[in-house]
């Protein structure tokens, strides 16, 4: 990312007089922090086969025990948004990421079944704010033509995780076994949390940012923390009342069923369906996911740049976001492949759409909130859509594959779910802060 470097005058002659990078250094730990929360998620699917055979745990009881953090990661979105929103991102992520960190490394001290399904359960809580937090870090470091790419910048990290934790974490189980695996990757945690404590504050706080960062941020749109006795966030539960918020909730929802096929059923049908072996997995099968992670990086910057172009804001975000939910519906389209190479084409074009719309949707809970104290609030109820998509997505295609006999019923269901996702983003969601058509206009209501 190149930088511009005029001067500018300051009354602040500890900070550098050029416009600095801090920001970027803010979404590349963003982005960290989520690759070793991935880690900490997948690492106990990589040890399982360890430990199931060390403890005698019957294939269902491992099904619950590696799903149990998404329940109680879904039940604590909403309480994390209202927190980082209240406390500020700084103190909220680090001690979300010291909590997760320990229940990780916690493991390596169970004797049984009880207390690894409590610690994954606890896990579950301690990550909750991961995206909240995320997307508050953003509305604060980033001015408006900037965050689709932040946001796809950390966005990343989720794929980036799901890739690094199994080569990784099979790797330290070689060498230190699987109660020493579970220690590192807890440590990488909380080496990653004294990090964010160091260098976390915000824009005008932190001491490595110059004003001329500041002022760029601020200008842009950033949403400045400083009390100014403007700020016009709504109350918790009024945030409920628009129609817009339940259109984040709800396009999540069926945007992440097709995610959550990619981390569940996808070996299984490439398997069942395309006769692929274990070596042609270990050879292909990561490479929708590669992919994906470029769709991030497009997204966000073709959002951005239209934005820097004069676009709309709402055409900047919505664009990207349909183009992408209506490409993720060619996962339909792998039911007519001729061959396993080209359903695994349809299915990396319908993977990277998904990323493609990811940046868009990860900036739209700072778009449309009215003031700086509900961006991790609407996050939060987003963020619980995607993952009650995700809780139903396996469920679904699993009766449905039962039921049928194939996996052409979950396929055209994930098609038509990712049409859905398209005419929410495009009917139902308002790019604009929520309650601006009820209170008078000002200059900044009219730059957006």
């Amino acid at each position: 990312m190149s930088e511009q470097t005029t001067e500018v005058r300051t009354d602040t002659p500890d900070r550098p007089v050029r416009r600095t990078g801090v920001r970027w250094l803010i979404a590349g730990l963003l982005a960290t922090g989520l690759i070793i929360a991935f880690i900490d998620r997948a690492n106990l699917s990589v040890a399982m086969p360890t430990i199931s055979e060390q403890f005698g745990i019957s294939p269902a009881l491992q099904g619950v025990l590696l799903g149990a953090w998404a329940w109680t990661y879904a039940l604590f979105q909403l309480p994390a948004g209202w927190l980082s929103d209240k406390l500020g991102p700084r103190t909220v992520y680090a001690v979300a990421v010291v909590w997760w960190s320990l229940c990780t490394a916690g493991v390596a001290l169970v004797r049984g079944v009880g207390s690894l399904l409590g610690l994954r359960l606890l896990l579950g809580i301690g990550e909750a704010p991961v995206m909240p937090s995320s997307a508050k870090a953003v509305s604060e470091w980033f001015p408006k033509k900037e965050r689709a790419l932040a946001s796809g910048l950390y966005g990343s990290g989720s794929e980036a995780g799901a890739a690094i934790a199994v080569p990784l974490v099979a790797l330290i189980i070689v060498a230190f076994g699987w109660r020493g695996a579970f220690v590192a990757t807890g440590a990488l945690g909380l080496v990653w949390a004294a990090a964010w404590l160091w260098i976390y504050q915000t824009p005008r706080k932190q001491r490595w940012t110059s004003q001329a960062e500041v002022d760029y941020i601020v200008d842009g749109g950033g949403l400045d923390t400083e009390p100014t006795g403007q700020d016009r966030s709504l109350p918790w539960a009024h945030l409920f009342r628009h129609g817009t918020v339940w259109g984040l909730f709800s396009g999540y929802i069926c945007r992440n069923f097709l995610n959550y096929f990619f981390i569940t059923w996808y070996p299984t049908y490439l398997v069942q369906a395309q006769g692929f072996s274990t070596m042609d997995l270990a050879k292909y099968g990561a490479i929708p996911g590669i992919v994906a992670i470029f769709g991030n990086f497009a997204g966000g910057w073709f959002s951005d740049y239209l934005v820097r172009r004069g676009t709309s804001l709402s055409r900047a975000r919505k664009l990207p976001i349909i183009i992408g939910t209506l490409g993720s519906g060619t996962v339909a389209f792998a039911i007519f492949a001729p061959s396993a190479v080209i359903a695994l084409v349809f299915l990396s074009i319908s993977f990277a759409s998904s990323s493609f719309a990811s940046a868009g949707i990860l900036s739209l809970p700072i778009d449309v909130s009215p003031g700086a104290g509900n961006v991790s609030s609407i996050y939060a109820i987003q963020n619980t859509g995607s993952q009650i998509g995700g809780l139903l997505s396996p469920i679904v295609v699993g009766f449905l594959v039962a039921v049928t006999g194939s996996f052409v019923a979950p396929l055209v269901a994930m098609g038509v779910l990712c049409l859905g996702a398209a005419a929410i983003y495009a009917f139902v969601v308002k790019v604009e802060p929520l309650g601006i058509r009820n209170r008078p206009a000002t200059a900044a209501d009219a730059a957006l």
